[in-house]
């Protein structure tokens, strides 16, 4: 019976964070930046698109180097990301990225973030950035932007640490605000459902015991 109750118990508070989650995903914005043209890549001379090597069908971009580069292909207002959670994703491919001038042989994505007064918030990832010769893989880096205030521009920059050649493809900046309701009802009810769940042991652990004692008294 109890046991019952405590399932019942733990329903609404489950329900209520599930809630919390999915109007946080309602609100996720998604853009998306093509580089299948080279009027596309204005911040780039001359950007070199290859139409065969490709992730979604429509070209990528080819970065080929004899040393270390990073290549800035997109830089954008930071105007309502006051609060927000921001990911800057891409698909990536390599072949024969190999390390050049002390570099590590490695592509990866850098996100900057610059505030009014200069201060800057600097983001870089994968965790474990493709290197040597690999298929097309995913690549994420994150950026909380929660000072409060809209950053003044948020640059998405390409980098190659080695000698190689490196493709990119399928551009995407998400956001998604941090909303105080959600982070709020999100941790309340993990402390909800953790406290009702310790008091559910500490009294299965009661009840043993007298179980245990009133067994022994009967021996």
């Amino acid at each position: 019976m109890r046991e019952n109750l405590f399932l019942i118990l733990m329903v609404p508070f489950f329900l209520a964070a599930a809630s919390c989650y999915d109007s946080a995903e309602k609100d996720m914005h998604i853009t998306r930046f093509p580089v299948s043209g080279a009027d596309e890549l204005k911040s780039i001379d001359s950007p070199v698109i290859d139409r065969t090597v490709t992730s979604d069908g429509n070209g990528s971009l080819l970065v080929e180097t004899d040393s270390p580069v990073s290549a800035v292909l997109f830089k954008l207002d930071g105007a309502g990301m006051e609060h927000a959670r921001a990911a800057y994703k891409a698909m990536l491919r390599t072949e024969d990225l190999t390390p050049a001038d002390g570099s590590r042989g490695i592509a990866y994505l850098e996100m900057k973030v610059v505030y009014p007064g200069g201060k800057e918030v600097v983001s870089r990832g994968p965790a474990v950035p493709p290197t040597g010769t690999t298929g097309w893989t995913p690549a994420e880096t994150v950026v909380y932007a929660d000072k409060g205030v809209a950053p003044e521009s948020v640059t998405l920059a390409l980098v190659v640490d080695g000698k190689g050649k490196v493709w990119i493809d399928d551009v995407m900046l998400v956001t998604q605000p941090l909303r105080l309701d959600y982070l709020f009802w999100g941790h309340a009810v993990v402390w909800i459902v953790l406290i009702i769940y310790i008091y559910y042991l500490l009294d299965k652990q009661k009840r043993l015991k007298l179980e245990l004692q009133a067994l022994g008294r009967n021996t």
